[in-house]
């Protein structure tokens, strides 16, 4: 169990305010590896699956690293710890906001209703030192402060060729529980500017409250219990609903409870003492054994990809975030952050034979990543002679009418070799996993066993 009471250490993470681009497309096929390969963790257990994939020492020094960067909006004076600053903030969102948009239907956003957003926002953030505060409910982190999806192209806003449907304005999301630093307000105050210790951008001003001292030095010298069951949804005595806690989710434990941060009388946070069910969470952090890895993995697949944590969903980056974060092993948000998330072994202009026999030899099951250009994949080991991962993924790339390139949908967080998509004919050369495989990266710092 991770306890506040110990030393914080500054640290500094390099985290993307914009996220990665990973279009998608629709056919009526389906990808022979979601039969050959079983959908379930179990499946990829070895042989001693309580064996502890890394030590007890070493993952209490992630866990407090972890913790260290959860705590860094409260610690933090400015925004250092992102890599950003505010200007640079208002800076990408004036940049944004000078782009040309498409809504659903594949109409073009009105440059009018463009200028109005942007109004509202970065014209409006305060200087000075951010304020505490804590999300109360999951909440969408948006680039620019509205909930109107904004699409790349004409194409994408209709799903053309199976394009996936990404809204370039949502850019994560945050978590209850989770600290942040409130560096302002839009004009209608329906949003606040908010950086949490990975991503910044607007939230709705009802997802989240001030942090009084008090309350502050309470979460921050508590024992940790983190949600190990996706989707638990929280209720107060009455049945209201106060939040839906992925897996992943952090909140204080004290006694038989979990602390809750509701919105107090006076506006500020407070707390509501919560009980959860049997299974739901455990004492963080979670030992990081196969089995326990198996577990978690059964949490995650089969939900459907959610670009940027849209609809209460995942994409891949945060799909990997959030089973590692069972563990102590803080990752960014994004997936080209996470190839940086420790030691890795560069894969570009190796063939794909090359490839798979250092990913084999060198990666570790279950705690090993593989990075492509905007995705990102976890290791789980040989399976029926391949190499196998799980991840969230739109699809597999194919070739469209005019020339141009589809995807066979996939859409969901699945386990597949990295030559997911082989047996489709017509497709891209060179568009496998494989092909595409950039990096092996070890976020617990270690190349293999």
């Amino acid at each position: 169990m991770w306890s506040g009471k110990k030393i914080f250490t500054a640290l500094a993470v390099a985290a993307a305010m914009a996220v990665s681009v990973a279009s998608g497309a629709v056919s009526a096929g389906r990808v022979a590896d979601l039969d050959r390969f079983p959908q379930g963790g179990s499946h990829y257990l070895p042989p001693d699956p309580d064996l502890a994939i890394t030590d007890y020492a070493e993952q209490s020094a992630y866990a407090d690293e972890y913790m260290a960067r959860f705590f860094a909006p409260w610690r933090a004076t400015d925004l250092s710890y992102l890599d950003v600053s505010l200007d640079r903030i208002i800076e990408f969102q004036r940049n944004t906001a000078k782009k040309k948009f498409f809504v659903e239907g594949g109409r073009v956003f009105s440059a009018v209703s463009m200028t109005q957003i942007a109004a509202n926002g970065p014209e409006a953030i305060e200087a000075g030192t951010p304020r505490p505060g804590i999300c109360l409910s999951e909440a969408d982190v948006r680039v620019l402060p509205t909930s109107t999806p904004l699409f790349s192209s004409a194409e994408s806003a209709l799903g053309a060729r199976g394009l996936l449907k990404a809204d370039m304005i949502q850019n994560s999301t945050f978590k209850p529980g989770e600290p942040i630093a409130i560096c302002g307000a839009s004009k209608d105050g329906k949003w606040i500017l908010a950086a949490s210790g990975s991503v910044a951008g607007w939230i709705r001003s009802e997802r989240a409250a001030l942090v009084g001292d008090e309350l502050m030095e309470r979460f921050m010298y508590a024992s940790y219990s983190v949600f190990v069951r996706d989707n638990v949804v929280i209720k107060d005595k009455g049945g209201a609903v106060l939040a839906t806690a992925k897996m992943g989710t952090l909140l204080p434990s004290e006694g038989q409870s979990l602390l809750v941060p509701i919105r107090g009388k006076d506006g500020l946070a407070a707390v509501m003492p919560y009980r959860p069910r049997d299974g739901d969470a455990e004492p963080f952090p979670v030992a990081f054994t196969p089995r326990n890895a198996a577990r978690a993995m059964d949490q995650l697949l089969g939900e459907p990809y959610g670009w940027g944590g849209e609809r209460g969903l995942r994409d891949c980056s945060s799909t990997t975030r959030d089973y590692f974060a069972l563990f102590g092993v803080w990752l960014p948000r994004n997936s080209g952050d996470q190839a940086n998330a420790g030691p890795g072994i560069d894969l570009k202009g190796a063939e794909a034979g090359s490839k798979t026999e250092m990913i084999v030899r060198d990666g570790t099951p279950f705690a090993t990543l593989i990075h492509m250009p905007g995705h990102i994949m976890l290791y789980l080991g040989v399976y029926d002679g391949e190499p196998v991962v799980m991840h969230n993924v739109w699809g597999v790339r194919v070739n469209a009418p005019g020339g141009k390139t589809g995807r066979e949908v996939i859409g969901k967080a699945v386990v597949t070799s990295l030559l997911a998509g082989q047996e489709i004919k017509d497709r891209p050369k060179s568009s496998l996993y494989i092909d595409r495989a950039a990096k092996i990266v070890f976020p617990i710092g270690s190349t293999g066993r």
